[in-house]
């Protein structure tokens, strides 16, 4: 089924995403456990923009269940800057630079603003792996500003050099 979404047009198929999902048993956050992936397994998909929601189950992608999610840093009014991965099968037909990076040229891809707190970019996934392995698979990835929900204090350090936390399939 070919659909466009936002900057890009893609060939996708719900019914092979919502069978790999059924496979996958946790998303990385859950399995991570680290205190941030703990809010952010917590806080999502509850606090993702409505627009974004829809546009998962769209392409048949479990909320519940991201590929890979890392903490960036807190940021001005108590929220928490995320940046990870959801997977769906299809492909990525065309897409547009963003018009205000006059440094992306051709086929570059770049976050779209969907809402005050939620950016999103498609991008051809070169090597599928895990449960995805051997598809055609496309990563929705993600920057997402998400409320610390834990009764726990948040995290106060920037820790850009972590490793995004993956999923064992």
């Amino acid at each position: 089924m070919r659909r466009k979404v936002l900057a890009w047009t893609v060939d996708m198929d719900p019914a092979a995403t919502r069978a790999v999902y059924r496979r996958i048993t946790q998303g990385a956050a859950a399995r991570c456990g680290c205190l941030p992936c703990r809010n952010f397994h917590a806080a999502r998909p509850t606090y993702f923009s409505p627009f974004f929601r829809q546009m998962l189950a769209a392409f048949g992608v479990d909320p519940r269940k991201e590929f890979e999610v890392r903490w960036v840093t807190p940021v001005e009014g108590g929220g928490h800057l995320y940046a990870g991965a959801y997977v769906f099968t299809g492909e990525v037909v065309t897409g547009r630079p963003y018009r205000g990076f006059p440094f992306a040229y051709g086929d570059t891809d770049v976050f779209e603003r969907i809402s005050p707190e939620m950016h999103v970019a498609l991008r051809r996934w070169m090597f599928p792996e895990g449960p995805w392995k051997g598809l055609p698979c496309v990563r929705l990835e993600f920057l997402a500003v998400l409320p610390w929900v834990l009764d726990e204090p948040g995290t106060s350090a920037v820790d850009l050099g972590r490793g995004p936390h993956r999923p064992v399939s």
